[in-house]
This record gives structure tokens, sequence and C-alpha cells, in this order.
């Protein structure tokens, strides 16, 4: 398992996650949000089974350096954190991107926004109206830079103190 130890490469490279991807993809986990926000294998892979096209990995070399976990989504609010989705809504208009994490030794290299973009692509590609995701109080602000803005809503208490819902929505489809 590649770690999630100090980053030297500039090349950043990703690709479309596969489940063997997970136990890196814990590790990022853990380090990124500490044990608070850690999902199970079996949520983050139900994930990855629902909606491979849009859960991507990012490395530079042979180490794992972020993750993005994403899967189209309706009106509704948030889906509920460390519970596996049981399907995903008939009437899916829009991306969630549910979660996108970096290696703290790859931050500022630009790998959430490498992340972001290719997500990004893929919820426009599928005709989606926008995406929406749950920001946690300390990424508000790299979410409002890419175009999301807040939405009021109430969110399940696992997400913490805080955390917003957030949108962004497509120009070319409103």
């Amino acid at each position: 398992m590649a770690g999630v130890g100090h980053v030297s490469a500039p090349h950043l490279a990703l690709r479309p996650l596969r489940p063997t991807d997970l136990p890196s993809v814990l590790a990022i986990q853990r380090a990124a949000y500490g044990d608070g926000y850690q999902e199970s294998a079996t949520v983050l892979g139900r994930k990855l089974e629902l909606a491979p096209q849009a859960c991507w990995l990012a490395h530079a070399g042979k180490e794992v350096v972020g993750y993005v976990f994403a899967h189209p989504w309706d009106a509704a609010g948030a889906p509920a954190l460390h519970v596996p989705l049981a399907a995903l809504p008939v009437a899916a208009d829009r991306g969630f991107v549910h979660d996108l994490a970096v290696s703290p030794a790859a931050r500022g290299l630009g790998v959430a926004a490498a992340l972001f973009a290719r997500v990004r692509a893929w919820s426009g590609a599928a005709g989606h109206r926008g995406m929406r995701l749950v920001a946690l109080a300390d990424a508000v602000p790299f979410w409002g830079h890419h175009g999301f803005t807040t939405l009021p809503a109430a969110l399940p208490e696992a997400y913490g103190a805080g955390a917003l819902l957030m949108e962004c929505a497509f120009r070319d489809r409103d």
C-alpha cells in the first residue's frame, strides 16, 4: 500500500479508483480528518460500486496523494455518513461530492483542484444541473472558490459543527 509520507514528485496523475485502492484511501482519510470522519471500506466501496465513473485516485509517482468519491444525487439534502447507500436516487439530476481528501504531505500541490475538475467534468458530461456537497467548516473557502454557495439545510449530526450543504449550479444547464 502506498503511504501518506512526504511527496516530492510534482507530476500528478489521476486514474479511476479501484476496490484495491481502499486501504490507501482509508490511510489518507485518517491522515486528513482523524478518526471522527473515518468511514469504512464497506461504505466507500459501495459508493465506488454504484458510481465507478465518479471516483478517482490521485498519485504522484507511486505515492497515493488524494482521492474523490462522488455519485449522482437529487435535490434531497445530504446522504448519511457511515451508512452504505442502498441505491442511487431514480431522479438524480446533480452530482454529489461525497468525499475529497488530500494527503497532508501533498497539500498545496493542486491535488484537490485536479480531482474536483475531473469530477466536475464527469457531472457535466452526465447532464447534471449542478453539484452538491457538504463542506466541513475548514473547507468552505475552498469550495466557495470553486463556485459553490451555501444552501439552507439541516445536516445529519455526524457532519459536525460548522458543516454546510453547498451547491454549484452549472450555468449551461439552467
